[in-house]
Formats: structure tokens, sequence, C-alpha cells
């Protein structure tokens, strides 16, 4: 009798598991869910819930066309976790960002601000969870991506449309990095926006002149060797012909 009960326990508590799903995660209450992710947000309240909701459209609209391009095959649900209060957000992340993925934790981590009713903060906010989901396909691929910055950055920038709208407003390339800046984790320190911007030049530029199928071989193998046996240059032909073309078009 004793082990009946003891066996009718468990089996309510697996019930109750599974009815509550995925309710939480760690102490983060579940604030949407889409059919690929799951957005979760240690505050809730109407604004929140909008601004939410506004990146959950905006990650889903994107979706499939990110994981195609990458040939990434994954039933997994992303996890994104969106806090609003920008100091202490960037306090849990430990640098000054508003949004990374945190590839040890495989969790999408955003600061948002509560309300995103103006056009231009909206499209901001929107961009950036499209951009760190690139980031989360690509680190998937190949945990290595991550150490190569331009690469890591400039697939993002560039998948997530942020390199097309800002071509949209500029036609000038001027300061255009150096070899060596590139390959400095310092250079986006230092040179933020702009960082991102000629990162995501270069790999609109491999994708214009030799095709989706050859930088999806670059993310599988980001190491200089194999960079350069892909495009079967060297890297610093590879670089000039990139200034070249790009100076060439302004």
């Amino acid at each position: 009798m004793r082990c009946s009960f003891f066996l009718l326990g468990i089996m309510l508590l697996i019930f109750l598991s599974a009815c509550m799903g995925h309710k939480t995660d760690g102490d983060l209450p579940l604030i949407k869910e889409t059919d690929h992710a799951r957005f979760y947000s240690p505050d809730v309240n109407a604004d929140k819930e909008k601004a939410v909701t506004k990146l959950a459209e905006a990650f889903e609209a994107h979706y499939i066309r990110i994981v195609k391009l990458f040939q990434l095959d994954s039933t997994d649900k992303t996890i994104v976790h969106v806090y609003t209060n920008k100091a202490d957000f960037q306090k849990m992340i430990g640098r000054n960002t508003e949004g990374t993925y945190v590839a040890s934790e495989n969790i999408i981590k955003v600061y948002t601000p509560e309300s995103l009713n103006t056009p231009g903060v909206e499209d901001a906010f929107t961009d950036q969870i499209v951009h760190e989901f690139v980031h989360a396909v690509i680190q998937q691929i190949n945990p290595d991506i991550g150490k190569t910055k331009w690469l890591d950055e400039g697939i993002a920038y560039y998948t997530s449309n942020q390199l097309q709208k800002e071509l949209q407003a500029r036609s000038l390339f001027l300061d255009i990095p150096t070899l060596e800046q590139l390959a400095s984790p310092d250079y986006f320190n230092l040179e933020g926006g702009e960082a991102y911007f000629y990162s995501g030049l270069i790999i609109q530029y491999i994708v214009d002149k030799y095709g989706e199928d050859t930088l999806n071989e670059i993310i599988r193998n980001p190491e200089q060797n194999q960079f350069e046996r892909i495009m079967q240059t060297t890297i610093d032909k590879f670089y000039e012909e990139w200034k070249g073309d790009l100076q060439k078009n302004q």
C-alpha cells in the first residue's frame, strides 16, 4: 500500500510538471511563447508585454530566413531573456552592451525599453533581437566563430539587415579600417558602430562575389588558413580586393 501511494505521488508530480510547461526560466516568468522561441522577463506589466510581443514578432519574421541561410537544423526553441533596467542589465552582463548571446547558457539576453512606441526606437531594438539570434545560430554551428570578431559581428550586422538600413543613409566610406584593426577586438571597443559597419560590408562583399555557400563554409572553417583555402587567396590580398571594390563604388 505504501508503495502504491509513493508511485501515485511520483505520477502526480510528473503530471503537474507537464501541465506547468515552461512557465519560468530560473526566476524569470514566461512572457511570450512563439513557434520558435520563449521570451522571459523579470517583471510583467502591460507595456513590457507589448514590447516583448514586438520583439517576438520581429524574431519570427526572420526566423525561417536565417535558419535556412545558415543551414541550421534544430527543433529546440530559442530562449530569450528581456530586461528593461539598463544599468542592472549591464551590471549582470559585465560590459557596456544592450544585447548578447551567452553561448555557455544558449540564451539570448537583451535590454529593451519598456515602451517601443517610437518608430526609431522600435526599429533599433527589434533589429537587435534579430542580430543576437544570428549570433546564436552561427555560434551553435561553430562556437569558434566568436573568436573572429569581424566575422562574427559582420555576419550578424549583415544578416539582420542593419547594414542595408545604414547604407541607405550613407555612401561615403571614410576611415576604412586596416586589416590589423579588423583583427583586433579593441577596434570594436574603440570605434563602436563603425566597426560593425565595415565588418558587415566585408560579409556583403563575400556573399555578393562568392555566394552564400562560401559564407557557410567559412562559418564552419573560420581559421585563417582555412579562410585562405576557401577563398583561394591570402587574407592580405582578399582585404585589398575588398577595399578596392569599396573605394571604386563610393
